[in-house]
């Protein structure tokens, strides 16, 4: 084994370092590829469009552009992630879910195959074991971040033939990668495209350049701001949600850059040594900052399967719409929810879920109207974790003939709520209003 170390990595403890790396990659992907639904913070995204595009497209009714049974009908097949998504859709027939988990470990064995081809110079060990540490390169696997993993891959990608000359496939595999997540790594690259621009020679070549890839990425981007998830979501939340995912993701794409203008520093064994663990100290001392535990636990996960007694029964309606307020299942009971027939009322975005307290029960009809939903299926746990007075108000409307609780439980409640043109019991309802205005 140690001579197989040195054939590979080279000689001196920088060697052991970036093998030992790659072993401890190799056993996480391993235990990923374990789970037929590997369920962490965001990839049932990824397992419900799969699922869905697979579905219409091996249904004989061709690629889709919608997906009804999420976003109250007015969701898309494709927001991002055409390339990873639909290529999985064609093997799902076979593969099933893990489809999704392989696509999730091809991603980032994509992505540092094409960091290593773009950026030669990580190749030496002490460079790759600090590339490999990256906590933030961790956390897009461990989150699930297929969308992100792919289109940097593809990026990477680009970069890696623009600097060999190959000028025409780097044009198409930015704009490939910009087009796939246009919300994150477009402005990413366009920031990469700045930076040479200003420090490189050809400027001209490099603006033509960079101008034919937003070509490519042009359909990508109008899809971001079709999604309903825009529409849904206020400005505040979005930026803020924009801004904070693109510094993040910026901490992968830019740490190789980082890497290659410090290694003239980082030749320095004892420095690079310090550097590399100050850089896995952070993988366990973001935890709680970044709140990834839960993520941390999906090695350990199996898809929580208690709502399914109640998805078989006569209780579930097929095709209605439901409004799923559930915590810690990594939204397993949304997907399953859409297999069994019943549509959402929300993206898998948590910028969709709209988790907040109504002004009255009026406004709260309101929204439940606009969003056409039909039932409204709430855990307690949602109550303890985010303490709205959605709960309260559903109750509200039951009491006044607004809504109906058909199903109840320990650990959930369903209503069937009343659309918002059906009257209701007019003075039972005037009365709770009332009492709505006085509370408030």
């Amino acid at each position: 084994m140690p001579g197989r170390i040195k054939r590979w990595f080279g000689d001196g403890y920088e060697a052991y370092l970036a093998a030992a790396l790659v072993l401890a990659w190799a056993a996480g992907l391993a235990a990923i590829l374990s789970h037929p639904l590997f369920v962490t913070n965001d990839s049932l995204s990824n397992y419900s469009h799969v699922w869905y595009v697979s579905r219409e497209f091996w249904g004989g009714n061709g690629v889709p552009y919608h997906f009804p049974e999420i976003g109250h009908g007015q969701a898309l097949a494709f927001p991002y992630a055409f390339i990873p998504w639909f290529s999985a859709a064609l093997f799902r027939p076979l593969l099933g879910d893990w489809v999704v988990t392989l696509w999730l470990v091809g991603g980032f064995v994509g992505l540092v195959a094409a960091a290593w081809y773009a950026f030669p110079e990580l190749r030496r060990p002490a460079l790759a074991a600090l590339f490999l540490a990256n906590p933030f390169l961790v956390e897009s696997v461990i989150l699930s971040q297929l969308p992100f993993l792919w289109a940097t891959a593809m990026l990477f990608a680009g970069i890696g033939c623009w600097r060999r000359g190959r000028i025409s496939l780097a044009i198409v595999l930015v704009g490939l990668a910009q087009g796939s997540h246009a919300a994150v790594v477009l402005p990413l690259a366009g920031s990469i495209a700045a930076v040479a621009f200003v420090f490189g020679s050809d400027r001209k070549r490099l603006a033509v350049a960079y101008a034919l890839s937003l070509v490519i990425a042009l359909p990508g981007v109008l899809l971001v701001f079709l999604s309903p998830v825009v529409e849904d979501s206020s400005t505040v939340s979005l930026l803020k949600n924009f801004l904070g995912t693109v510094l993040l993701r910026a901490t992968v794409v830019g740490w190789p850059f980082l890497l290659i203008w410090a290694r003239g520093w980082l030749s320095d064994r004892r420095l690079a040594l310090g550097v590399l663990a100050m850089t896995l100290a952070l993988n366990v001392g973001l935890v709680p900052i970044r709140d990834s535990g839960y993520a941390w636990h999906a090695f350990g996960r199996t898809p929580d399967t208690s709502l399914v007694p109640f998805l078989e029964s006569s209780a579930f309606a097929k095709g209605a719409t439901y409004r799923i307020l559930r915590v810690a299942d990594g939204k397993v009971g949304m997907y399953q929810v859409i297999q069994h027939g019943g549509r959402l009322d929300s993206e898998f975005f948590p910028e969709s879920f709209h988790r907040t307290s109504w002004p009255d029960s009026s406004a709260y009809r309101a929204f439940l109207s606009g969003r056409r939903v039909d039932f409204v299926l709430i855990y307690r746990a949602y109550d303890e974790r985010y303490e709205t007075n959605e709960h309260a108000l559903l109750e509200t409307l039951t009491r006044g003939a607004c809504a109906v609780l058909v199903e109840h439980n320990r650990d959930f409640d369903v209503y069937r709520v009343k659309p918002g043109n059906d009257p209701c019991d007019a003075a039972i309802y005037h009365e709770l209003q009332t009492a709505d205005d006085d509370s408030a």
